[in-house]
């Protein structure tokens, strides 16, 4: 049986397709744990002496804080922090919190404070490791002091 000549070269033929790809601008920021507790009756309160630093007693770890970024240029990881209020209106400066990154020098927060910056993409997640700590004065009023900790990934 003969194959007609067009047949042929049909089944040799090959095809093409476009092949787009949309890859979005895309930044993640995320932290191991979702509380900080600093539960002074268990850590041992009063002090032999003031100022004295408490760790947290929830998590009883560093935090893990990791970040993605596929954005071009600088970007800066920055946490915001307001002053802890009791009851009555009594207030904890966020001075008093301090944090480290990856074991570095101990900062004390600010209203705003710049934790890390990195240039280009991220490469993955990158994972550094926080670690809290209250330094108490002496001049504190007793009662439960609450507030919170923002925490933004932006482009510098």
């Amino acid at each position: 049986m003969r194959i007609p000549w067009l047949l042929w070269l049909g089944l040799w033929a090959a095809a093409q397709v476009p092949v787009g790809v949309n890859l979005p601008e895309g930044s993640a920021l995320s932290l191991s744990a979702e509380e900080v507790v600093f539960d002074l009756e268990r850590a041992g309160f009063p002090p032999p002496a003031f100022p004295h630093p408490y760790a947290p007693t929830s998590p009883s770890g560093p935090l893990t804080l990791s970040v993605f970024s596929n954005v071009e240029g600088g970007w800066a990881v920055e946490v915001m922090a307001e002053p802890l209020v009791a009851e009555g209106g009594r207030l904890l400066s966020p001075s008093q919190l301090e944090v480290r990154v990856n074991g570095g020098p101990w900062v004390p927060l600010g209203p705003k404070t710049v934790l890390l910056t990195g240039s280009g993409p991220s490469g993955g997640y990158q994972r550094y490791l926080l670690e809290f700590r209250l330094v108490l004065t002496g001049s504190e009023a007793p009662g439960v002091y609450r507030g919170s900790l923002v925490f933004t990934l932006s482009r510098l």
